[in-house]
């Protein structure tokens, strides 16, 4: 996670000193319990940020190996092995986040969200929220550190169409126009982040979007140093893809 420290830095120079990593001890504690090796990623991601985020939170939502290690120790409800505990919101609806590791080991994995009134009997209460750990974890250091750094923000929301099963997605093509549009008013799209997950700079603005792995939900968000460029940046937006 040493990318993702630097990444925040040149926002928050005082960011690393705000942070505190678990232990090896702590760490190999929780591979006993899960009775695997943890993926790469989050394994740093608990060794440089597992006491404490700093000011990086999610809204409600605790990540502190104290509470997975408690959640394994004492839980009664513990997910099957491909699945790793890695946090919890602490407000309504309560939802768990897990990682799905797979059956093999591997760097990253994709981060899920579990209803914790259901049991683990099946995939129905399973739900993607990011491809990995990293596009949920630079993703919220952009929202956060980035986003909140500029005084002028805007949301948007997809315009859904209807797919061949009846239901609403997002439309396929949305991703690769917002990349052609923001090139063209002189964004760069940073490189840590998958296609899903495109954070965009451009110095007096930035802007990212994040999809659903599984074509459901997708949120977005503008944010510029000036009022007048910000509404000028929107009537593009809006105008040249399928945001609203």
């Amino acid at each position: 996670m040493r990318d993702l420290i630097e990444f925040i830095r040149q926002y928050d120079p005082e960011f690393p000193s705000k942070v505190r990593g678990a232990s090896t001890e702590e760490t190999a504690r929780l591979e006993q319990l899960v009775s695997r090796d943890l993926p790469a990623h989050y394994k740093e991601f608990l060794l440089h940020l597992g006491k404490n985020m700093g000011d990086l939170q999610m809204p409600g939502t605790d990540f502190h190996i104290g509470r997975v290690l408690k959640f394994y120790e004492v839980g009664k409800r513990k997910p099957p092995a491909r699945y790793i505990f890695i946090g919890a919101q602490l407000d309504d609806p309560y939802d768990r986040y897990l990682l799905d590791c797979g059956d093999s080991p591997r760097q990253d994995c994709p981060v899920l969200r579990a209803d914790p009134q259901e049991p683990f009997k099946t995939t129905d209460n399973l739900w993607v929220s990011f491809p990995s750990l990293k596009d949920m974890l630079f993703v919220l250091a952009f929202s956060v550190k980035r986003m909140e750094s500029l005084p002028h923000r805007r949301q948007f929301i997809p315009s859904l169409e209807e797919g061949e099963d009846g239901l609403s997605r997002v439309p396929p093509g949305l991703m690769d126009s917002l990349g052609k549009v923001m090139a063209m008013q002189g964004f760069e799209r940073q490189p840590y982040t998958s296609e899903l997950n495109p954070l965009f700079e451009r110095g007096d603005a930035a802007f990212y979007a994040s999809r659903n792995p599984e074509g459901g939900g997708m949120t977005a968000e503008l944010a510029a140093q000036d009022e007048r460029e910000l509404k000028k940046l929107v009537e593009i937006l809006c105008d040249n893809t399928a945001l609203l």
